[in-house]
């Protein structure tokens, strides 16, 4: 079987499954429910996750979004002529784990309540991987992360360092996987997201005043922006940061993200305003017949999805009202 014909199958599965999305519909009805078990119901009735009939809780909907997540993986897995490259959106995934196992093993806590169990590696592996120093079978850059978090916060005792390593890690491995596909819209997707990422990197350093040492030093490879531009801004002000980047793709975003933060000291409006942006790249997927780029569309609608959905039960629980829950949606696929 041809690549075109294969990906011919993938994407009529893809175009056919796209029909059951929460579209705009559903998402307001899920937000207009008048508990937070109507709005659970919501999901239920769109045969979330595996096992959603013995839901015992409406607390226990957190189980059903990551049943989704690992649906949404099993069926790319099945269809997809190159599945292992969908591994790639499972790395952030790995990351935040071994972040929350390495900061529970040096402080002497335990938070296996923050891991997920949809990482692209098993949580009781990536356990013993950690605990034991076995950590030959991790992808190498991966390897050396963890070496470098352990180096380092033995010198400095500062768990912060971790989430720099290990943030900078991340990335840097979703890049080289990116370029290895040689699929120009697969490494535009990850372009984007570490120019983003550098974008809240840079607010964040410049609000701590750090140095321009320090912010070389975590800055993400791989992104578009040059890292003179964060660096000649680190010590101007936010309006010349924002003009510097006017001209760019992010123009828009940033005056309007970055304006926001100046005046309320909160990024909430800028991630909002850059997981749209990610999403109107995305929906470009929707126009091409053939390949990979579908797939990856449906992959980013069904997270967003689930992020939606998981930002309506939170404020449904905590009686949050429904303008400020609808302020802090995503823009949907469909």
């Amino acid at each position: 079987m041809s690549d075109k014909t294969r990906y011919a199958y993938a994407v009529g599965r893809i175009r056919a499954i796209e029909k059951r999305l929460l579209d705009k519909n559903k998402l307001d009805k899920m937000l207009d429910a008048k508990s937070p078990e109507d709005a659970v119901k919501v999901l239920v009735e769109a045969e979330y996750g595996t096992s959603s009939g013995d839901l015992a809780s409406v607390f226990e909907y957190e189980r059903l979004l990551n049943e989704e997540t690992k649906k949404v993986f099993k069926l790319l897995n099945d269809i997809a002529p190159q599945p292992e490259l969908f591994e790639l959106f499972l790395l952030k995934n790995d990351y935040h784990n071994i972040k929350v196992l390495l900061k529970d093993e040096f402080l002497g806590q335990n938070n296996d309540n923050l891991l997920t169990s949809t990482g692209s590696i098993s949580l009781t592996k990536l356990k013993y991987m950690l605990k034991e120093r076995e950590l030959a079978d991790l992808p190498s850059i991966m390897r050396k992360a963890v070496d470098d978090s352990l180096d380092s916060f033995n010198r400095t005792r500062d768990p912060q360092v971790i989430d720099l390593i290990l943030d900078k890690a991340c990335f840097t491995q979703m890049i080289e996987v990116a370029k290895a596909t040689e699929n120009e819209f697969l490494l535009g997707l990850i372009v984007r997201m570490v120019d983003l990422a550098n974008i809240k990197i840079f607010l964040r350093v410049k609000s701590l005043k750090k140095s321009w040492d320090f912010l070389q030093s975590i800055l993400l490879p791989g992104g578009k922006i040059d890292k003179d531009v964060f660096i000649k801004n680190l010590q101007d002000s936010l309006d010349n940061f924002i003009n510097a980047l006017r001209s760019s793709t992010y123009g828009q975003l940033c005056e309007e993200g970055i304006t926001d933060y100046i005046s309320s000291g909160s990024l909430a409006k800028f991630e909002n305003l850059s997981d749209n942006f990610i999403m109107s790249y995305v929906k470009k997927a929707r126009y091409i017949s053939f390949g990979i780029e579908p797939l990856i569309g449906y992959l980013v609608a069904k997270e967003t999805e689930i992020k939606n959905a998981r930002i309506i039960m939170i404020g449904k629980i905590n009686n949050i009202s429904n303008d400020i829950i609808r302020e802090r949606l995503r823009e949907a696929y469909v």
